[in-house]
């Protein structure tokens, strides 16, 4: 397996992956998931897989299915079975075993988008301290799930059309299943969902693949519906408030339990380290061997009496909880006192909201960090504005009003291109304080540009002024243009842009103009403003 990551920097609530399951799909399960445990590991019937260990609750079913269209809404299928999801990640219809169009089976091919739905970890430490809690963060989470999916099929595309001139089209159906866990990989409390969206999708009446850049351009508003749908859940947070907990609604997490997650979290990290110290000598004695899933467990129980040796390993969900429990009060936690607080104490109120004056909010704060955007963009602000204002609502109330700021700083926006069809998910947008900055940019440029060339105060008085690029060790292996812009990069222009299509070689051009500054005693600054 092979995962690409597009996630915020900012962003610990909800993290969007592109699974490939590569290859061929083998026909038993046992074959299939190691390569896909690695990341996501889920329940089996039988002959459970090591993961198993750190589930509080196991089941018969391996994840739930949903069914999704922008004309019929979001319906739950059934449970996928061990066996059963194997063909659903594959492409096949998992009852009937039908492939859901032409198939790819090349290493490259996706097989699911998988968004996970989590939270910061107060709200899981609470839930392991309160069964209705716990119930409460579970049946908010599902529903987050819920509406992500939603979100999914009326925004999805798929592409027809010959290679080079396809075009994007929307998806009349989308599948996703769910699958839960309730303990991070070392073993302490992390409630959180993995929702997989199916790569196959149903459009133009023909299963099709699913647009994943499309997919990706999108997680700005995937991230902001998963947190604000949770923050903002009533039941979550009226629960929270019965228990004298108080939900910071700018970081999200809970006042009375933030001091321990640290302290909690540097257990977890020794833990963690112990086992990855038994992995590492384990395959220096074992070369080219894996290990079993009985040797797995005994390096976990041996790592938390390591950890802790005068403590009871627990073997089953119900003494997980109560060690962590056991953490918590040895580090000094006790009970809120105050409770039952009244649930909209501090909240805001949906009708008070100036939506023209959060239109304009919304929009500086994209313009703060990006210069241009799409709409999914905007969904993921304006949710995380919501959630950011303590505001509880049933998830109609809180949808609606997104929608709506959306559509309030959409008619705000300035568009770049032109044109009436740019696909959705292309970053088109901006706004008019964007374009000053960039207009008064531009302005300064020109400006400089025409002042007089001189040699940079940093050249070796004796050099030519425009350097010999071609004299340079690695000049072999640039063409024509990269040589004229190396020589022109090492120069002494006031400014000079240089511009190169994708492939074009601008990385080995500018690494041969920073060789060539280097053999002349000079270095190279760049910035860059992506990743």
């Amino acid at each position: 397996m092979s995962r690409a990551v597009f996630e915020r920097p900012d962003e610990s609530f909800i993290g969007l992956m592109l699974d490939v399951v590569g290859g061929e799909i083998r026909a038993r399960w046992d074959e299939v998931l190691p390569r896909i445990s690695r990341s996501c590991p889920y329940l089996r019937e039988q002959d459970r897989s090591p993961a198993d260990d750190y589930y509080l609750a196991e089941g018969s079913g391996v994840a739930t299915r949903y069914v999704a269209s922008p004309l019929t809404g979001l319906a739950p299928a059934d449970s996928l079975t061990g066996e059963a999801y194997e063909r659903w990640v594959a492409g096949y219809d998992p009852v009937s075993g039908v492939a859901k169009g032409r198939l790819r089976t090349d290493a490259k091919a996706l097989r699911f988008v998988e968004v996970v739905v989590n939270g910061p970890k107060t709200w899981s430490l609470a839930a392991a301290l309160h069964p209705e809690i716990a119930d409460a963060l579970d049946n908010a989470q599902t529903r987050a799930a819920e509406q992500i999916i939603g979100w999914v099929a009326e925004h999805a595309t798929s592409r027809v059309g010959p290679k080079g001139r396809q075009v994007q089209v929307p998806v009349t159906e989308v599948e996703a299943a769910v699958v839960r866990h309730y303990t991070s990989r070392a073993g302490d409390p992390h409630r959180h969902l993995h929702l997989q969206i199916n790569a196959r999708v149903l459009a133009e009446q023909t299963w099709r693949g699913l647009h994943s850049v499309g997919m990706r351009d999108s997680l700005a508003a995937i991230n902001g519906i998963g947190h604000a749908a949770v923050a903002t859940d009533p039941e979550f947070r009226g629960v929270l408030t019965a228990h004298g907990f108080t939900l910071d609604p700018v970081t999200g997490e809970l006042a009375e339990l933030a001091r321990y997650v640290g302290k909690f979290s540097a257990r977890t990290a020794q833990i963690g380290r112990n086992l990855d110290r038994y992995e590492a000598e384990w395959r220096t004695a074992n070369p080219g061997a894996e290990p079993g899933p009985a040797l797995r467990q005994a390096w976990d129980r041996r790592a938390w009496a390591q950890a802790r040796p005068d403590k009871v390993i627990p073997i089953d969900g119900a003494a997980l909880v109560g060690r962590w429990n056991e953490e918590l009060h040895a580090l000094g936690y006790r009970d809120p006192q105050q409770v039952g607080l009244p649930i909209l104490a501090g909240t805001s109120s949906v009708g008070r909201i100036d939506r023209d004056q959060v239109a304009e909010v919304v929009l500086s704060r994209l313009g703060a960090w990006r210069s241009a955007w799409n709409a999914a963009d905007i969904r993921g602000e304006v949710e995380q504005w919501i959630a950011g204002t303590g505001l509880v609502a049933d998830a109609a109330v809180r949808t609606d009003l997104a929608e709506d700021l959306t559509s309030r700083t959409l008619s705000a926006c300035a568009p770049l291109l032109p044109r009436t069809d740019v696909p959705e998910h292309i970053r088109s947008l901006t706004s008019r304080e964007v374009l000053a900055v960039e207009a008064d940019l531009v302005t300064r440029l020109i400006g400089r540009a025409e002042q007089p060339a001189h040699v940079a105060a940093f050249a070796d008085p004796d050099a030519d002024p425009q350097p010999d690029a071609g004299a340079h060790a690695g000049a072999e292996e640039l063409d024509v243009a990269q040589l004229a812009a190396v020589a022109s990069l090492a120069g002494s222009a006031q400014l000079l842009v240089v511009e190169g299509a994708a492939g074009a070689g601008k990385t080995k051009t500018l690494s041969a103009t920073q060789e060539l500054l280097a053999e002349r005693g000079h270095r190279m600054v760049v910035v860059t403003p992506t990743l």
